[in-house]
């Protein structure tokens, strides 16, 4: 009626020896005869991925088949484990194995008769662990050598660690902040990390904005600030690293371009205006004239006088306006009239080139958030290049036009056109078309529109002139 006891014994016998031969890993078991450890069972997988059979092992003490100094290290863990200490573990090498071995005594009547053991590969293990302490050394090594500031906050925003680049730039040391508010950002986004962190769940994007910090010393820095989060397993956001970068110098150099820019602006503006000015003081001198010799009533020339030096202090008044010291003041602005004090400061010099200045607008055009200031510098300088860039006179179109969600204020002119080798480079400090030109004009038209959040393109072609295009935001928080 099926197999005899002794045949299920066997059988069962015949099975473990199949599975433990079959395991990835390795079973064995050892005595102690004679004051020498002697393997009585060996078998498994991992036997041979260490280069070793069962005919090797069996019989043997650890010294016939591995070196001396390695099988004395592991008779150690063999010494410990028959005298009778539970969970006695170690890890070995063999030929670029790795394995885990661990050994338990086997007692009869309180006395340990024999020690069975069983090992796994770990080899996969121990190279992830490598692969990751070498990441870790690596980006260790890039947190201490980054010459940005790099802070590490939790999610309540207080600092957890700082890199001595960030202790450079701020002046604080790492243990003065842990635990404490990060001094970085500005004002208004101090109380706001809640928010913050909200964005950046959001969007898993960076943020990056431009402001200026106090160091500990009181001093003022410019810096450019890169706010990224940390995300664990389940891309939740479980700190945030913000990366400062000491752009002090770097606003110096633009301020510099900025002056140099404005300075070269005045300058070419001084024939125009000189011209301008001397037409109304001729009028002014000859009605003088004839006041002054008796032969006419005074009063009838008075408006006409007035009229004339009020000519000259517009013209005087946008002049000092584009020659002051820069100082930027954001603010809602109305780009028609900001553009038509231009063309009132520059009709002088396109009259001189026989040039006609024609503007046109859309009907309620809105206001927009910008530096008036900065915007008429650009439209300056996109409006002279316009004059310059016609030596034979024509016309040019100023058009002011609302989009969807923001505004154009276009400039076509009939000049000697742009080539397309010229393209890539326009917009970079002293690179220039123009004979006696510098370069730093149309590089500072692009940095102050960036700074707007708005954009420039061009479109041009030989001889047939060029279209320059300012957009701007409707809405801004520049």
């Amino acid at each position: 009626m099926g197999k005899p006891t002794f045949g299920l014994v066997e059988y069962s016998q015949e099975e473990l020896m199949e599975m433990l031969l079959e395991q990835q890993g390795m079973t064995f078991k050892f005595k102690k005869i004679e004051g020498r450890f002697i393997h009585t069972f060996c078998t498994g997988q991992l036997l041979g991925k260490i280069g070793l059979t069962p005919q090797q092992v069996v019989g043997r003490e650890l010294k016939e088949f591995l070196t001396e100094d390695f099988a004395a290290a592991k008779e150690e863990y063999y010494s410990q484990a028959w005298e009778g200490k539970e969970d006695v573990s170690y890890e070995g090498e063999l030929l670029g194995v790795s394995y885990f071995a661990s050994l338990r005594p086997v007692k009869r009547h309180g006395k340990v008769v024999e020690v069975i053991a069983s090992c796994v590969d770990i080899t996969e293990r121990k190279v992830s662990e490598k692969e990751l302490t070498e990441t870790k050394e690596l980006l260790e090594s890039l947190f201490e050598s980054s010459v940005d500031g790099i802070c590490i906050m939790d999610t309540s925003g207080g600092v957890i660690r700082i890199n001595e680049a960030f202790e450079n730039i701020y002046g604080w040391k790492n243990a003065e902040l842990i635990g404490r508010p990060a001094p970085m950002f500005p004002a208004h986004l101090e109380n706001r990390i809640d928010e913050i962190y909200k964005h950046l769940n959001a969007n898993k994007k960076v943020i990056h904005l431009e402001t200026i910090r106090p160091r500990k010393d009181g001093e003022n820095i410019h810096v450019f600030l890169t706010l990224a989060p940390i995300q664990d397993a389940e891309e939740n956001i479980i700190a945030l690293t913000v990366i400062t970068r000491d752009i002090s110098e770097r606003k110096k150099l633009e301020d510099f371009y900025r002056k140099a820019d404005k300075l070269n602006a005045v300058g070419q503006l001084a024939a125009g205006l000189a011209h301008e000015i001397r037409n109304p003081l001729t009028s002014l001198r000859g009605f003088l004239q004839i006041m002054q010799s008796g032969r006419a009533e005074k009063a009838e020339y008075y408006d006409i006088m007035l009229s004339e030096i009020d000519r000259i202090n517009s013209i005087v008044n946008e002049f000092l306006v584009i020659a002051k010291p820069y100082q930027s003041n954001a603010q809602k602005n109305d780009l028609v009239r900001i553009l038509q004090s231009v063309v009132t400061l520059l009709e002088a010099q396109a009259a001189l080139n026989n040039i006609n200045i024609a503007t046109e607008a859309d009907d309620d055009f809105p206001q927009v958030v910008c530096s008036e200031m900065e915007i008429k510098q650009v439209f300056v300088n996109i409006l002279k290049n316009a004059i310059e860039a016609m030596p034979r006179g024509g016309d040019i179109r100023i058009q002011a036009s609302v989009l969807q969600g923001s505004v154009r204020i276009r400039f076509i002119d009939q000049g000697e056109g742009i080539s397309e080798e010229q393209f890539p480079r326009l917009g970079e400090p002293f690179y220039t078309t123009k004979e006696k030109g510098t370069g730093l004009g149309l590089m500072m038209c692009y940095k102050i529109i960036g700074d707007h959040k708005g954009e420039i393109s061009i479109d041009s072609a030989l001889s047939k002139g060029t279209t320059f295009d300012i957009m701007l935001p409707l809405t801004s928080d520049f």
